[in-house]
C-alpha cells in the first residue's frame, strides 16, 4: 500500500487549522488589529457580549485634551468618530446600561449588583446589563470597593484588595470615571456613569466632567474567526477526503 505523505501532511496541517479555528474557552477579549502600519491591537472583540472595545482608553484626549467632558461633549466625540468612519465603521457608540432586573431601573443602593445602582461582586457585576461593568467586574475579575453580601443591602465593608486593578490589554487610562451612553427614563437631563475605582454605577447631572469609552455591536475583524459549526465542518470534509485518498491508494 502506498501513501502520499506530502498529501496527508497538508491534510493533517489542515486539520490542526481547522481545530485552531475553534474559540477558546479562556479570557473572552480577543485583539484586533485594525491598522496593520501600527504595533498592537487597536480594538478588543468581547465575544461574550459580542461587543468591541476601542483599546485606547484615552483616545477621547484628541477631541478634549484633558479627557473630561459633559455627557453631551461625549456623544459628539462619538459622532466624530462616526463622520471619520474611523477603522473603517461609523456606528461607535458609548457603552450601554440596561436593567439587571430586565424590566426597569432600580435605583437603591446594593453592594452585590442585585440594583442598578452601588457597586457589584467579582465574576458577576450586572450580569451583561451593564456593559462597563461587565468588563470591570467579569471580563478583567476586578473587586469592588465594598464586600458584596447575599442581601445586597447598602451595607459598605471595605473589601479586601479592592485597589488592585487590572485594566488588561487596554491603554491610555487617565481617569476611572466613565460616561455611558444611557439616559435616565422620564430624567432627560441625566445618565448613568461607571468609577472604576470603586467599581461604582452611579447616574449623575449630564453636565458633570467625565472620560469616556468607544464600543460598537459585533465584531470589528473583516473576516470574522469561523464558528465552531464551520471549523467542524471543515475539519469533518479534510477526514473524508483523507479516507478516499486511503481508499484509492489500497485499490492500486
Amino acid at each position: 500500500m502506498k501513501t502520499n505523505k506530502k498529501f496527508l501532511a497538508a491534510i493533517g496541517l489542515g486539520m490542526g487549522m481547522a481545530l485552531a479555528a475553534l474559540p477558546s474557552a479562556q479570557a473572552a477579549l480577543q485583539g484586533r488589529d485594525l491598522d496593520p502600519a501600527k504595533a498592537g491591537f487597536e480594538a478588543y472583540y468581547d465575544s461574550e457580549l459580542n461587543i468591541s472595545w476601542l483599546a485606547d482608553f484615552g483616545a477621547v484626549r484628541s477631541f478634549e485634551a484633558d479627557g473630561r467632558l459633559s455627557w453631551d461633549g461625549a456623544q459628539s466625540w462619538i459622532a466624530q468618530l462616526n463622520t471619520q468612519s474611523l477603522y473603517g465603521f461609523n456606528n461607535w457608540r458609548l457603552p450601554k446600561v440596561t436593567p439587571v432586573n430586565g424590566t426597569a431601573f432600580q435605583y437603591g443602593n446594593s453592594n452585590n449588583g442585585s440594583s442598578d445602582y452601588g457597586v457589584a461582586a467579582t465574576g458577576q457585576g450586572w450580569g451583561k446589563a451593564s456593559e462597563m461593568g461587565h468588563l470591570y467586574y467579569v471580563t478583567l475579575g476586578n473587586k469592588g470597593y465594598c464586600t458584596p453580601t447575599p442581601a445586597g443591602n447598602d451595607a459598605c465593608t471595605i473589601q479586601p484588595g479592592w485597589e488592585q486593578k487590572d485594566f488588561g490589554p487596554f491603554t491610555g487610562l487617565s481617569t476611572f470615571v466613565f460616561w455611558s451612553g444611557t439616559e435616565l427614563p422620564n430624567r432627560p437631563n441625566q445618565a448613568w456613569y461607571f468609577y472604576a475605582y470603586y467599581g461604582n454605577q452611579y447616574y449623575q447631572t449630564k453636565d458633570q466632567q467625565y472620560s469616556a469609552l468607544a464600543v460598537r455591536d459585533g465584531d470589528v475583524l473583516s473576516q470574522p474567526v469561523p464558528e465552531p459549526t464551520s471549523a467542524l465542518l471543515m475539519f469533518g470534509g479534510l477526514l473524508a477526503l483523507a479516507a478516499a485518498v486511503r481508499r484509492k491508494s489500497v485499490l492500486r
